[in-house]
């Protein structure tokens, strides 16, 4: 599996965005496979529970995320995270992606905004702020909060 992982990040380095140096980091929960964009496909390993839940919480209220997209995830600066519309999907390899890395380096490997929000603005990334354990928790508070908005 290590040598699929090693081939799919020598592509992606070769026909990455002309301003990336770094060659893609590939997480822990990659599957060894990989989507239609060539990201590695991810596999959350947390468990969707009350600890998990409590901690993506405390994620989003530490890094400032309400700043951009509301106390309670209704859009602000940034767009809604608890309504129906996903801009770039829903699977964790996306959001994932989303939150490490930010919406230019989804479009830099193919991404084409699939909803639309009345926010034009950017995800910023967050990769040297939050560990990888922590974009997962947070995956799992988002999945919870856009379950209980319905």
């Amino acid at each position: 599996m290590r040598s699929v992982i090693a081939i799919g990040l020598s592509v992606l380095s070769a026909c990455s965005a002309g301003d990336q140096t770094e060659p893609l980091r590939v997480p822990q929960a990659a599957t060894g496979a990989f989507n239609a964009q060539g990201l590695p496909l991810l596999r959350n390993p947390l468990p969707d529970d009350e600890p998990t839940r409590a901690a993506g919480a405390q994620v989003y209220a530490s890094y400032s995320c309400a700043a951009c997209h509301g106390e309670r995830l209704e859009g602000g600066l940034g767009p809604s995270l608890v309504n129906t519309i996903w801009v770039y999907g829903s699977d964790d390899t996306t959001l994932f992606f989303l939150i490490r890395d930010g919406s230019k380096a989804l479009r830099a490997h193919g991404y084409h905004r699939l909803g639309h929000e009345p926010q034009p603005g950017e995800m910023s990334p967050f990769a040297s702020l939050l560990r990888e354990q922590q974009i997962w928790e947070f995956i799992v508070y988002l999945r919870a909060q856009a379950r209980t908005a319905d």
